[in-house]
């Protein structure tokens, strides 16, 4: 039998003291990295999420009080063109900016308006706001590492103001046939800006019995036919979404703010008379040899309607005749005389570029002719609920810069120019974000 001898058993024994080796402390080094490495993943997960959902925040409330000071300065923007001497769109964003959590107290939050903008494309632009916040956000667990808050920001800009209505033709009605009918002779057209239809009937549209009109594009709701070598010339969309009154916003005058002109309707029939802007109740007749002269301002035709023929002349600049009918047809707009007919829209405000305005309530129809080489008419013809009924003769006569009405007719033996150009025509809403 083998006999391990005493110093043997000692040498192999695992529990002998001289065996054992001494344990370094990897594991506690190891494990304390990983904890540092653990609580600033957590940290950073936390906070992390707390700043983007804090920036989001931020960028909102930067965008909302943008968009409150901007409609207000669209509000005030007749008597202030696009600034804020009162204080008002400035006020407005605050209030914006608080009821959502920025209170401006100069510790948790700031908010800076600078109206205009002192930065970016739009710097000192008027009609623009530029509006920047900070928000102080608190520590979680990045405390371990830095203390105190950390600061969010965000900037947003925006535009209160008008700007041109950028469509030459535009028929109202949703659903008639021939809601936009071009008919005679003559070829007819629409400068630098699109003809839309809203009908959307598949026949809403129609050129007939040779007429033409060319434009950039057609942009119809429904469909169009042609006939009789009727044609539209130019790029046509059908099925289109249709375009909302861009005009809506536009309040009619007060006649309650105007001298009254006349208790009766003014009429003549020879002499060149020179009349002032304000209320003409029954309206203004001019037939024969009688010519008039219109002082830039606003003509309130408080029924009776307008009405302009014969061999005399016709002078305004600067001017809007405004159509408040009574119940008959006869108190409409017309104007188709033969003689000098020489017209252009208001030059400013709310009724920048609308040289024709009937009450949207009202059908009573608009009749316009005019002659090469003695019409020029400049401005928006406005007929939001009523036909339009357009004539040229004898070549291509300038017969204003936009329509917008519930229906139109285009017609006669000649040609119309419709010159679209943005500071001849009338101003839309425009409130939205730039930046």
């Amino acid at each position: 039998m083998f006999v391990r001898t005493q110093e043997q058993l000692r040498t192999n024994c695992p529990s002998s003291p001289r065996q054992r080796q001494v344990r370094r402390g990897n594991v506690l080094v190891f494990f304390c990295v990983c904890l540092v490495a653990v609580l600033s993943v957590v940290a950073l997960s936390l906070d992390g999420g707390a700043l983007m959902q804090e920036r989001q925040h931020a960028q909102a409330v930067a965008d909302a009080a943008a968009l409150s000071a901007a409609a207000d300065m669209f509000d005030h923007y007749l008597n202030e063109s696009g600034q804020d001497p009162n204080g008002t769109a400035r006020q407005s964003a605050k209030t914006t900016a608080k009821a959502n959590g920025y209170g401006d107290d100069g510790k948790l939050s700031k908010v800076t308006v600078h109206i205009p903008p002192i930065s970016g494309p739009f710097t000192k632009r008027r009609g623009y706001v530029e509006v920047l916040v900070e928000y102080n956000q608190t520590r979680s667990f990045s405390n371990i590492f830095q203390s105190g808050p950390i600061p969010v920001r965000a900037r947003a800009v925006a535009v209160g103001t008008t700007v041109a209505a950028d469509v030459g033709i535009l028929v109202l009605d949703p659903t008639s046939r021939s809601a936009f009918n071009s008919q005679g002779a003559g070829t007819s057209v629409v400068d630098g800006t699109p003809v839309v239809v809203n009908s959307t009937h598949p026949e809403g549209s129609v050129a007939g019995g040779g007429g033409t009109l060319k434009s950039d594009e057609f942009i119809f709701a429904g469909g169009y036919t042609t006939n009789g070598g009727g044609q539209f010339i130019g790029p046509i969309y059908t099925y289109q979404p249709p375009m909302l009154d861009p005009l809506a916003w536009i309040p009619p005058p007060d006649p309650t703010t105007m001298t009254v002109q006349s208790t009766k309707k003014v009429q003549y029939s020879s002499g060149v008379q020179n009349l002032q802007p304000g209320l003409y109740i029954g309206g203004i007749n001019v037939s024969g040899t009688g010519s008039i002269n219109l002082a830039p301002g606003i003509y309130y035709m408080d029924g009776g309607g307008f009405s302009f023929t014969g061999q005399g002349s016709l002078i305004g600049h600067g001017i809007m005749i405004y159509n408040a009918p009574g119940n008959g047809q006869a108190d409409g707009i017309t104007v188709t005389g033969q003689g000098e007919i020489d017209i252009s829209g208001m030059t400013d405000g709310i009724y920048k570029g609308i040289t024709f305005f009937q009450d949207r309530n009202s059908n009573v129809t608009g009749h316009f002719e005019g002659t090469e080489g003695t019409s020029n008419i400049t401005g928006t013809f406005y007929f939001a609920g009523a036909l339009l009924d357009i004539k040229g003769n004898g070549g291509v006569a300038n017969l204003g810069s936009q329509y917008i009405s519930w229906q139109l007719n285009l017609g006669g033996n000649g040609g119309i120019h419709i010159g679209w150009r943005p500071e001849y025509v009338a101003q839309k809403r425009a409130i939205h974000l730039v930046e």
